[in-house]
């Protein structure tokens, strides 16, 4: 798969040229330890090493440099199950690689014994598949930032099978088809997901703070819960110390910041994140009689954000707050609230602390959003909404449970005050494929109790057959996944994009009966190169869809008697020498039924596709990435290419070079932004900006 590979690749750049047959070999006194993700082979930072004689060391990184002894380690995390290995002593000559791969709790334990591997120069082989079924993909900072990306909405767009909704200043994921609100987006395992809207906007995480982001498109009730009807996009926490400064078009200029220090057995990490950008761009007005070009104006944003975390061996908390305000400009012919201004400030704090063999995980979630209509302040709205969720995980019957519950509260403008309890309770299974067992199997049960909406059962059950090849090598396997999530309507299940009176209709929750996808992978490695090829039918069915349809100025949704959609996603990449480049393509065809009733579901796409590629020669790294969307429907009606959006496709490049100084390591990158200047639009009505560009420093100590 794509992320592992990027995140292999990644990986071995701590030592990435292979040594050549012909030099003698040279005695090094050092070994490098690092400590990964088994599921996702994403690298996992904070880990802990103690070793025989009781002395312990913290990893700042996923990384540590130790001098050559023979010992026994055994290296722990919170939230991970322990592993010791055993170090190497002076019987070898180059310096070797130690990757430990450690099993998150909520995955129940394999029988494949001891998985660290010891390998001389490059991890390529060592790639642990995802969980069965699951057509998954993880992409590191690191790796996006070699090829110029400095936001996360360029991260999301180096990951297969995204796409990006953008309107009114934020910015939203979808996975195959889904609305926004359908996909949960976590940041170390804490849903960033509003409780009021169900939205969560991944502008909220600077790049500086990010160690990797995963994406899993489909169903996930078990890992991902309640919501989680498209998909998940799974973000982990970083651990360094960086500076990034930016500048850009459309009167762009960020600063962020990150610091890690270990005291003790704490690893303590912060990160500041501070952008603003007037957004005035130009566009053609095709909205009224008369084609005319204008600039888009109250269409700035500025925000800042601040995480902190701390992470000893038994527990772990993170902090991320931020506060942003932008003009909440109007559709390119609705110039009525061009003055009307929208503040919003987020709190989350999550913990995790080891209870003996148990997790113990809390969390609270605070969103408050203030609108402000300077022409009449009779429309002035504020609404505060609160979530605060417990979580017990362990292991039992073979496989792994956990239950939990939470609360949701909402307060608005107009009296408006809703409140709610919640409850879960899920159990899962996991069976790993080893050297010998070709098969791998996941499972799960769920059961979602919520005040108002009673129990809603769920489950999931995934199958990998290794059809011929290795697991670390050259492979070909059949998979399969079947999967049924479930969606109770937020609190004001509603998009805050206007200062009408809002209408809040009673909603039932929305169910995926059947999320399905049915498949192939093929993997071919070699000694300096890896290619993996993927294809997929999948389906999806829900019952009583939640759906806004455009043109609906109650703003508030309802429910659809039924969701269909069916297509196909494939994907491809090949990553070798200097280098690297992956495709991939999706074909959906979603409609809603409603009796005898059938429309497409706006604004999904039928066909999507995009391709990137990064070229590495020396210091420098040369990279782009080609999207294409198809025509998509804008309207609430039957199928007509009237009523569709153009298809569009949007061509950006980045450069970017390294440099050592004595301490710090510097990268420099200059990126353009839809080279070939397409004017579209990602919502009927809300232009996006033309050619654009940005220019980063990133500055970083040497390891």
């Amino acid at each position: 798969m794509i992320g592992v590979v990027l995140t292999a690749v990644a990986l071995s750049q701590v030592a990435r040229s292979p040594v050549a047959p012909t030099q003698p070999p040279v005695r090094v006194d050092s070994v490098r330890v690092c400590v990964r993700e088994a599921v996702t082979a994403v690298p996992i930072v904070g880990a802990q090493l103690r070793f025989g004689d009781g002395s312990l060391r913290t990893l700042e990184g996923a990384c540590l440099g130790l001098a050559r002894r023979m010992d026994t380690v055994t290296v722990s995390r919170v939230g991970y199950r322990a592993r010791m290995v055993a170090l190497p002593g002076d019987d070898t000559t180059a310096q070797p690689l130690v990757v430990v791969s450690l099993t998150p709790r909520a995955v129940a334990a394999g029988r494949d014994g001891d998985v660290a591997t010891l390998t001389l120069q490059r991890v390529v082989a060592d790639v642990p598949a995802a969980r069965p079924g699951v057509v998954a993909a993880t992409i590191g900072s690191a790796e996006a930032r070699s090829r110029g990306v400095t936001t996360m909405n360029g991260v999301i767009g180096l990951l297969p099978f995204t796409t990006l909704r953008t309107a009114r200043g934020e910015t939203g994921l979808s996975l195959r088809g889904a609305r926004r609100e359908q996909v949960v987006i976590t940041l170390d395992g804490l849903p960033l997901n509003d409780p009021a809207t169900g939205l969560a906007d991944v502008a909220d995480v600077p790049l500086v703070a990010l160690q990797s982001a995963t994406v899993v498109p489909g169903a996930d009730p078990v890992n991902g819960g309640s919501g989680a009807n498209g998909g998940v996009l799974a973000l982990s926490s970083a651990a360094g110390r960086v500076l990034n400064v930016r500048s850009g078009a459309f009167g762009q200029w960020a600063a962020e910041a990150a610091y890690t220090t270990t005291r003790g057995d704490t690893r303590w990490h912060a990160s500041a994140s501070h952008r603003r950008a007037a957004n005035d761009f130009a566009f053609v007005n095709d909205a009224g009689a008369a084609r005319l070009r204008e600039s888009r104006v109250n269409n700035d944003e500025a925000r800042t954000v601040l995480t902190v975390g701390a992470l000893t061996a038994r527990t772990q908390w993170t902090l991320l707050a931020s506060i942003g305000e932008r003009g909440m400009v109007g559709a390119a012919n609705v110039r009525a609230y061009d003055d009307d201004r929208s503040r919003t400030s987020r709190l989350f704090v999550r913990g995790q602390t080891a209870l003996g063999r148990t997790l113990l995980i809390t969390g609270a979630r605070r969103f408050d959003l203030r609108y402000r209509d300077p022409r009449r302040p009779v429309l002035d709205s504020r609404a505060t909404a609160w979530a605060t969720d417990a979580e017990w995980r362990g292991s039992a019957l073979r496989g792994t449970w956990r239950v939990g519950a939470g609360a949701d509260q909402l307060d608005g403008t107009g009296g408006l005050a809703q409140r709610r309890t919640r409850g879960f309770a899920a159990w899962g299974w996991q069976v790993s494929p080893t050297v010998t067992r070709r098969l791998a199997l996941d499972g799960g049960l769920r059961t979602d109790v919520v005040e108002g909406h009673g129990a809603q059962p769920t489950g999931v059950l995934g199958a990998t057959w290794r059809v011929r090849g290795s697991g670390g090598g050259s492979s070909w396997s059949l998979l399969a996944r079947g999967a049924q999530a479930v969606r109770v309507p937020t609190l004001y299940d509603v998009y805050f994009s206007s200062p009408q009176r809002l209408s809040v209709r009673a909603l039932d929750p929305e169910r995926v009966t059947l999320d399905a996808n049915a498949g192939s992978r093929a993997v071919w490695q070699r000694a300096q190169w890896r290619a993996t090829f993927e294809a997929s039918l999948v389906s999806r069915a829900t019952s009583n869809a939640i759906v806004w349809f455009p043109g609906n100025f109650g703003w508030s949704p309802a429910n659809v008697g039924r969701e269909q959609m069916r297509g196909t996603e494939t994907r491809g990449d090949l990553t070798g020498g200097r280098l690297s480049m992956a495709v991939w393509h999706t074909w959906y065809r979603s409609e809603l039924r409603s009796g005898a009733l059938r429309i497409p579901t706006p604004y999904v796409p039928q066909h999507s596709l995009a391709a990137n590629a990064a070229w590495r020669i020396g210091p420098h790294t040369v990279s782009t990435t080609m999207r294409h969307q198809g025509r998509r429907p804008f309207t609430a009606g039957p199928r007509n290419p009237a009523f569709e959006l153009p298809a569009v496709t949007i061509t950006d490049v980045a450069w970017s070079q390294r440099h050592a100084f004595a301490r710090v390591e510097a990268l420099w990158s200059l990126t353009l932004d839809n080279v070939t200047d397409v004017q579209w639009q990602s919502v009927r009505g809300f232009p996006m900006p033309g050619r654009g560009w940005s220019a980063s420093l990133t500055l970083a100590p040497r390891p």
